[in-house]
């Protein structure tokens, strides 16, 4: 199977979140939110996830939302001298309670509500009830991947930006950071790899698994495989490739993936219908061997990725609209358990 491709790289920046001075009462706006038929919401172009900003003063990791969608589009455009890409996407009432977890899942804590002239800050638990993490945590499959989810939005929304000069010196520090913290992440979690045993007879065996176990795959513009790596389980629900396929889940630590590797697959792709982090065999080899020393991959590589799949993206910007659109109304699975079988 061959799925579109938007190759890169991953990292972010999560810091601690000041508590607000004062408290403002949303109650009224709250009654009127809730009852809204309709929202619009920036997402970034770059990721196909909701954009998201740290606030350089509270550290709240915001989205932006608003009652007109002139007003989210006037926003959008503003974001262009930035390089920033960003669309106007709308949200109806029946998408709204997974458009809310997925923004749980991307680690975003606070809305920016934009109504009309009046602009109003939101805790996202005001809007719709926080899932209970301690609950989630304890599945063996993951969930939901707040962390890993938001520490690789930061850093691709800066990776990815184009007309970037490679000789800003600044900018290469704050992506070395972002990337670093990204790692970090990345190296604490596990991740969902997905086997299709539609075709093993008799009962299976994961310790003999046998050669009709099937591995899903991705090919990209220049033929190459990559295996697809999920962080949570609605990334999963998103890329399944074939509903009636028999699917075998695991959670593999990030340490232990090298093994799971196909010889023939370049690298893995971390979630595939999201914000499509490509990491490759080297790159991986690295992050393991410097685990000891230092987390940081080879940045002047995953740079070159980004590069590369500019202008493949240039030329699909249109179709991966679209996509997103698409992907807010995806369902979102919490039933998760060891091995789980689909």
């Amino acid at each position: 199977m061959s799925h579109r491709y938007f190759g890169d790289t991953i990292s972010s920046k999560s810091e601690e979140r000041t508590q607000p001075q004062m408290t403002v009462d949303n109650s009224f706006t709250m009654k009127k939110f809730q009852s809204m038929e309709i929202i619009y919401v920036t997402f970034s172009q770059i990721t196909k996830l909701p954009y998201v900003e740290c606030d350089p003063e509270t550290f709240d990791d915001q989205v932006y939302m608003f009652t007109e969608e002139e007003a989210a589009k006037e926003f959008a455009k503003s974001y262009v001298e930035k390089n920033t890409p960003l669309l106007t996407v709308k949200v109806l009432r029946k998408q709204m309670p997974n458009f809310y977890m997925g923004l749980y899942a991307e680690g975003v804590n606070m809305v920016i509500f934009h109504e009309g002239d009046q602009t109003r800050r939101i805790e996202l638990e005001q809007i719709f009830p926080k899932p209970d993490m301690e609950k989630m945590n304890k599945q063996h499959l993951p969930v939901l991947n707040p962390g890993v989810q938001l520490t690789v939005v930061y850093f691709l929304q800066e990776l990815r930006k184009p007309n970037q000069r490679r000789d800003d010196a600044e900018r290469m520090q704050h992506l070395r950071e972002l990337e670093e913290e990204m790692l970090v992440n990345l190296m604490r979690s596990k991740f969902i790899l997905a086997i299709d045993i539609s075709q093993v007879q008799g009962e299976f065996d994961p310790a003999n698994p046998g050669p009709d176990v099937r591995i899903p795959y991705i090919k990209n513009q220049n033929e190459e495989i990559f295996q697809p790596l999920f962080s949570d389980i609605g990334e999963f629900q998103k890329f399944r490739p074939d509903p009636q396929a028999k699917l075998r889940l695991a959670a593999i630590p990030f340490q232990h993936l090298l093994p799971y590797l196909m010889k023939q697959a370049k690298g893995f792709v971390i979630n595939p219908s999201g914000f499509n982090l490509l990491l490759t065999r080297e790159q991986l080899q690295r992050i393991m061997g410097a685990q000891a020393q230092s987390v940081r991959p080879n940045l002047e590589a995953m740079m070159a990725q980004a590069a590369a799949a500019q202008a493949q993206r240039n030329a699909q910007n249109n179709a991966a609209n679209d996509e997103v659109k698409d992907h807010v109304d995806e369902a979102e699975t919490t039933d998760a358990e060891t091995d789980h079988e689909e």
